[in-house]
């Protein structure tokens, strides 16, 4: 009985994948092709913003194999603004198993490129930056430097009344990012707490906390705020939270999303790095002032097998426990001109 109640689920779930397949094909890929007579050509990356990116350099390139082509970027929706910024796609999806879709229906596009990741693949781990990997994966030009994304004027205005109704001086403006990310990749409130104290004896004084009040994986999450530093909790779209780091003289965070966003404003920045490597993410000019913790397991992520950040750090995150704020701080004062 149990075989038969696991053959028929199965069945069940592929009928459910052609199902989700068929409806996405009928909403996002027929009236493409009805109105413009052309197959469209699907980009995707369904995870992280800083992960998507890292595929614009790849997306670009691919775009010139497809001259005139109608392009759809499937990712999470939270951050559909990124490709539609970068001018790589007029509409975003958000399928989840759009596999099937470039599996199945092939046939009616113009071309399905779903950018993977070392790290996305059981037995296998990065090699290289992001977006060198995904350049590697369509064999275009390989660069690892970070696309530049642009700032819009709104974004921009946007930003700095932000700054002004805060009484934060945009021409000295250093920003923070703690979180909220997973456990494993956050560096201890306390030591945000001492390294803006530490900032500010030193006359940096316009800080802003950047952030969101939710997150992809866990939905709304608490996010105190670190004395010292102006809370722009949830301040920001995403097109202004660029705009915001772009202004900045100094962007401090850990492994996430605005990150990206600092190496895509050219914006110098120090990352505060433990579970995850910087190597794989970032050219060697960005990550020359990011701080990696030097405990043995650093980088567990990257190794196999590989440490689940779903039951739990065994040791006690060590890796972004043992990272002093005297270290951050040296990092962020040689990227900081003397204040004054």
């Amino acid at each position: 009985m149990s075989a038969v109640r696991k053959k028929s689920s199965g069945l069940v779930a592929l009928l459910s994948r052609h199902a989700a397949a068929f409806g996405y094909v009928c909403r996002e890929v027929l009236p493409v092709i009805l109105r413009t007579g052309r197959r469209p050509v699907i980009f995707s990356r369904l995870t992280g913003m800083g992960d998507i990116i890292c595929t614009l350099p790849a997306a670009r390139e691919l775009m010139k194999r497809h001259p005139g082509a109608t392009f759809l970027y499937n990712c999470h929706p939270d951050f559909a603004a990124v490709p539609k910024l970068a001018g790589v796609a007029g509409r975003i999806t958000s399928l989840k198993d759009i596999g099937s879709v470039g599996h199945w229906y092939r046939f009616l596009l113009g071309g399905f490129y779903h950018f993977t990741h070392g790290d996305d693949t059981p037995g296998q781990v990065a090699q290289e930056p992001m977006v060198a990997e995904f350049l590697r994966q369509f064999k275009l030009p390989v660069t690892d430097a970070h696309p530049a994304l642009p700032v819009t004027a709104a974004g921009r205005e946007k930003a700095l009344a932000v700054f002004a109704e805060n009484n934060l001086d945009a021409s000295a403006l250093v920003l923070i990012h703690p979180g909220p990310s997973w456990p494993v990749k956050e560096w201890p409130r306390d030591n945000w707490t001492r390294l803006v104290a530490e900032l500010r004896a030193r006359g940096f004084t316009s800080i802003g906390q950047l952030g969101v009040g939710r997150y992809m994986n866990f939905g709304k999450m608490e996010v105190p705020p670190v004395p010292g530093a102006v809370s722009l909790l949830d301040a920001f779209t995403v097109e202004e939270c660029i705009a915001a780091i772009a202004q900045a003289k100094l962007f401090i965070g850990i492994d996430s999303g605005p990150l990206h966003m600092a190496a895509a404003t050219r914006t110098p920045a120090v990352g505060i790095w433990g579970s995850t490597s910087p190597q794989f993410f970032y050219a060697e000019n960005v990550r020359n002032h990011f701080v990696v913790s030097a405990v043995p397991c650093q980088g567990c992520y990257h190794r196999l097998p590989r440490l689940h950040w779903i039951t739990g750090c065994p040791h006690d995150i060590r890796c972004m426990q043992e990272i002093t704020v005297e270290e951050v701080l040296r990092a962020c004062l040689a990227r900081l001109k003397p204040a004054g």
